[in-house]
């Protein structure tokens, strides 16, 4: 721990808004000029994140010594102010936020120190990192946005800030599609967030006294749940109405943590450098929707506060998620879009977590998971770095001795991703399991169909990338230092930062059947929840058994195929010309035909029906109106000039006429 004082403590606390303010000044100072040295700019860029943790430990270290007498900070100031609402933006920091500034800021300043060694021959070195620190001053402004208003403006700096570095390398075509790609499908989603926002806020506008419009936590029955609850016992709000809010503003998280069906954009994101693929798909925009639910939790909850049908939805649509991505990383053959593809089912478990009622076992897989696929994904890019750009996994093997850090880094996030006991996945995915099987027995045997496929498209990287012989014709190397640390670092939390979620006590009360209710937190939940916490997710020792049996099964079969070459299931499946493997291969390859399937609507339906619906009204509507009002003016004007002919007789007449017509008029209406 740090050694600060109880008043240096609350200090960090109170002021935890200058970590969101240090990369966005650095983003600044590089765009402003610094960009012109590339060492400056990485400085500026490193200290502003190195800041950044040091700050979060400090603050982590307030609430867990409870130096910080209360159980959250916020200071809020008005952005906007009318008679009948106002909206604030401001810093809120807790137990949840603490955690989530930690795992931002150390792998934002791993993968900044990493990209020193991987761009730095780049034309455009200084302006990666400009971008590196205004996105992870987006991501670090996300968490600690005190209501969904703010959040919602930080939500949406994040996915520019990501369309800028998806598109880093612009002058290829293929990353110039990835980064619209995944702008519109985030503004799919952002539009379905927005919307709930908008009508959380009608419905509970009332509600809200003298706390935070739409905040998230608050004194006197102005926290989020209680709104909600107070709104529904003045009939304000509505069981079904939360429903609808709850599965609509769903959309947000379902695109930014790339959830089926706004999944699509994230395996294209792959186009960016090796270093934001790291970022992206490890503890920022992809973390940030599953961050959303947990925060603003009680929307998908019933307006009592218990578990319903809402809660239910974001639980299947993290289990289709998390199959489908299994089931199509088994087949690919870039490094990675294995990697990428890995990340959609592994959010996919979160949020079965996070629905399943298993509160911190979503949110520990979230801070399990961006150690470990940071990790992963750096090591792809030593791999392609080492290789001269090489990214297909059939011209590589052979790596291990070539490459001995990366080589161990590797394999220790394939054991962590994998779940084998001991290492930190393990912990947080069989408690994800383990809650599912309560909730939903149909979602638990799918996650655990899940777990064994991951174990099977994991070591198959592993075993195709690392050993056999060299397939390839590049000459490997290992990276540079700026490279492996990071690696080595990352691979610490790797295997120990799962502990934090066990209780050795409760392993005496599965033995003994009394656990469940009766058991104990682990530090992990008593952390985020506090001492109390509101239930407890205990250790169920006969489903991690299965779900260790099932990741084991994988593993062998990876073994056999792709080490001992033994059996032949993938060759057989893959060289099948008809019938029910080929059928499986193709849907596994071709990504379920989801994108063939959207392409296939937007040019055939959505683009014809918009150009007929277009023609008509530029045909009929405008037209229409622009030339009626032109043929309108004419015939008036064909009318009216016959009555200027130039005679004061006539016009006199005409003005006697006149006066008349008004005077009669004036004589039969009645008075008023």
């Amino acid at each position: 721990m740090l050694p600060l004082s109880p008043e240096q403590l609350k200090w960090f606390v109170e002021y935890a808004g200058l970590i969101v303010a240090a990369p966005f000044l650095a983003g600044f100072l590089i765009i402003m000029g610094l960009r012109a040295s590339k060492t400056l700019s990485m400085t500026v860029s490193v200290g502003a994140v190195l800041y950044g943790l040091f700050h979060s430990i400090a603050i982590f270290q307030a609430f867990a010594a409870k130096t910080y007498p209360e159980t959250y900070f916020q200071q809020n100031i008005d952005w906007f102010v009318s008679s009948a609402f106002k909206l604030s933006v401001g810093v809120l920091v807790d137990h949840l936020a603490a955690v989530m500034l930690i795992v931002v800021c150390a792998v934002s300043l791993l993968v900044q120190i990493y990209t020193h060694g991987y761009m730095r021959e780049d034309t455009g070195y200084s302006r990666f990192y400009a971008y590196l620190s205004l996105f992870t001053g987006s991501m670090l402004g996300l968490v600690v946005s005190t209501n969904l208003f703010e959040m919602f403006m930080f939500w949406e700096l994040v996915g520019v800030c990501s369309y800028f570095l998806i598109g880093f390398w612009w002058y290829k075509e293929s990353a110039a599609k990835a980064c619209m790609k995944a702008f519109v499908v985030n503004r799919i989603g952002d539009f379905g967030f927005l919307m709930g926002i908008l009508m959380l806020f009608f419905a509970t506008k009332d509600y809200w006294g003298d706390g935070i419009v739409l905040g998230f936590l608050g004194t006197n029955g102005t926290d989020l749940g209680s709104v909600i609850h107070r709104a529904a016992e003045g009939n304000a709000l509505t069981a079904g109405m939360l429903l609808t809010i709850g599965i609509v503003m769903l959309m947000g998280p379902m695109a930014k943590s790339a959830q089926f069906p706004l999944h699509v954009w994230l395996p294209d994101a792959m186009e960016g450098p090796t270093p934001i693929s790291a970022l992206i798909h490890a503890a920022t925009m992809v973390a940030a929707g599953v961050y959303l639910v947990a925060r603003a939790y009680p929307i998908w909850l019933t307006t009592d506060g218990q578990a319903g049908t809402a809660l239910h939805y974001v639980c299947w649509v993290g289990a289709i998620t998390a199959f489908m991505a299994a089931t199509i990383a088994m087949s690919q053959y870039d490094i990675k879009r294995v990697l990428a593809w890995s990340t959609c089912s592994q959010l996919g478990y979160m949020f079965v977590g996070l629905g399943a009622g298993a509160f911190t076992g979503g949110f520990f897989h979230l801070f399990n998971h961006a150690f470990f696929k940071a990790m992963l994904f750096l090591c792809s890019g030593a791999v392609i770095h080492g290789l001269h750009g090489e990214q297909d996994i059939r011209q590589m093997g052979g790596l291990k001795s070539k490459m001995p850090i990366t080589h161990a880094c590797f394999l220790i996030g394939t054991l962590a991703i994998s779940g084998f006991p001991l290492f930190s996945g393990f912990f947080s995915k069989d408690e994800i399991i383990s809650a599912a099987m309560v909730s939903d027995p149909v979602v638990g045997w799918l996650m655990l169909a899940t777990a064994g496929m991951t174990a099977f498209y994991m070591f198959r990287l592993y075993f195709m990338t690392f050993t056999g012989e060299y397939r390839g014709k590049a000459h490997p190397h290992e990276s540079p230092a700026a490279m492996t640390w990071p690696l080595i670092v990352l691979a610490i939390p790797s295997m120990a930062s799962g502990y934090l979620g066990f209780n050795y006590e409760n392993l005496g009360l599965a033995m003994s059947h009394a656990a469940g209710e009766h058991g104990l937190p682990n530090h992990f939940a008593a952390f985020v929840f506090g001492p109390s916490g509101p239930h407890f997710e205990g250790a169920n020792l006969g489903m991690m058994s299965i779900s260790v049996g099932v990741a084991l099964a994988g593993f062998i079969l990876a073994y056999l195929m792709y080490l001992t070459r033994t059996v032949h299931v993938n060759k057989s499946f893959a060289e099948a010309q008809d019938g029910l493997k080929a059928m499986l291969y193709n849907i596994s390859f071709n990504k379920w035909y989801i994108d063939d399937i959207y392409f296939g609507a937007v040019d055939r339906v959505f683009l014809p029906l918009y150009k007929s619906v277009w023609n008509f009204v530029d045909m009929y509507v405008v037209e229409g109106i622009v030339n009626g009002a032109g043929l309108v003016t004419m015939s008036f004007g064909e009318v009216l000039k016959y009555l200027q002919n130039g005679r004061a007789q006539y016009y006199a007449l005409v003005i006697f006429g006149a006066v008349a017509g008004i005077a009669w008029l004036a004589y039969f209406l009645p008075n008023h």
